[in-house]
């Protein structure tokens, strides 16, 4: 990443209050984005023939809302080869859309019920076209009963993949947190083949954490080779795998240098996602629905804004320029160019990644660990558990 470019998280309170309007306007870009993605045509709504994509099509117009440019690193490509998990790291809001585009639309996000009562407008259309899997953060007594929901949860889906965030929270630290088991043992019940998509710069995008959005920003997509269950004699042979390959993805996505990167073409896309005429007709009331509220709450706001405009009287045209100016400060500060948290070598070839070792894992009928990648290395964390709990689900939260 060149040095010129602005490190992200920096400010105190000045800071934050230029950032403000920009992240207001992220937030309600996210929360009306389906009617925002059925106005910009990427979202098909009453297209009832043939084929078509839903939550690719609102990852695409969040893209085309935040101004998003996507590069990919050379070599492995996302695997389309049918049902299989997807790795993700977990930066901040902008999971929730950017890696429906790096998965192209073909997977289901594990997700806290909370999280539809944040984000309702869009949590209910994917819920509603199976592109979600919901369930409470509580402890899970009956385990194998949560592995046969997420079983029948993927067998109605028409969709391939399941996005999970082993990870468990949402960090923008510069070390990946301890990497949790949960949906990794499901994986492995399962002979379910795993691939890890490590995505730089979502934190760029919005920050909860930071309250602040940018806009225009591009961001650094890596894929890592498939690992398959069935190559490995034991659960912890394939932990240890998937480990070693996450840290290697990590270390290979965040020093990479950005210039030698390829193009991401989100445009060639195989639409090919076939949904059942019940999941067409409830989208079109969801999203008709959506539509109406969308227009009501643009003409709740003016109103309100005129309002509150008025409660200055005299110097209510004063006060219009004051807001004006303010949310133009903020969005030109939004447009400039700002490099995600871990930091990027400055130039030259890309650094191979580190070599991983492992030490200490705990064997199969020994209490749990986690495993903890700190620059491309490994620790072993011990747990409570290696069986899947209620802070082991790994979701998008």
């Amino acid at each position: 990443m060149a040095s010129s470019k602005r490190p992200l998280g920096v400010g105190g309170l000045a800071s934050r209050i230029l950032h403000l309007p920009a992240f207001l306007l992220a937030v309600f870009f996210m929360y009306w984005s389906v009617p925002l993605g059925m106005l910009l045509g990427h979202i098909r709504t009453l297209r009832f023939s043939g084929s078509r994509n839903d939550a690719y099509g609102w990852g695409r117009a969040l893209q085309a809302l935040f101004g998003i440019k996507l590069r990919q690193l050379p070599g492995p490509r996302l695997y389309k080869g049918g049902a299989c998990i997807w790795l993700c790291n977990h930066r901040s809001w902008a999971d929730f859309f950017v890696d429906v585009l790096t998965t192209q639309g073909d997977s289901q996000m594990l997700s806290r019920m909370a999280v539809a009562l944040v984000f309702p407008m869009f949590m209910i259309s994917v819920v509603i076209i199976r592109s979600v899997i919901l369930f409470k953060r509580v402890a899970i007594r009956d385990k194998e009963g949560f592995n046969k929901m997420i079983d029948r949860m993927m067998a109605r889906s028409p969709v391939n993949g399941l996005n999970v965030y082993p990870e468990g929270h949402r960090s923008t630290a510069e070390e990946s947190l301890p990497l949790r088991r949960g949906m990794l043992h499901y994986a492995y019940s399962r002979q379910m083949p795993v691939q890890i998509i490590i995505t730089a710069g979502k934190e760029a995008v919005i920050s909860e954490k930071d309250m602040s959005a940018h806009f225009g920003q591009t961001l650094l997509v890596g894929y890592s080779e498939m690992l398959h269950p069935k190559d490995y004699e034991t659960p912890e042979a394939f932990f240890e795998a998937i480990q070693k390959s996450w840290s290697a993805e990590w270390q290979r996505v965040y020093t990479f240098e950005w210039r030698q990167s390829l193009p991401f073409r989100v445009g060639e896309v195989d639409y090919a996602v076939h949904y059942n005429f019940s999941i067409k007709f409830w989208s079109v009331i969801s999203q008709g629905l959506s539509f109406i509220l969308f227009f009501a709450y643009l003409y709740a706001t003016v109103r309100c804004t005129w309002w509150a405009l008025s409660l200055f009287g005299s110097h209510r045209s004063t006060a219009a320029v004051m807001l004006v100016g303010w949310w133009a400060a903020s969005l030109l500060d939004a447009c400039q160019t700002v490099s995600p948290t871990p930091k990027q070598q400055a130039g030259g070839t890309p650094s191979p990644a580190a070599d991983v070792t492992t030490n200490g894992v705990a064997g199969s009928g020994n209490r749990g660990s986690s495993v903890v990648s700190r620059g491309g290395s490994t620790a072993i964390r011990r747990g409570p558990s290696n069986d899947l709990a209620s802070t082991d689900i790994s979701p998008l939260t």
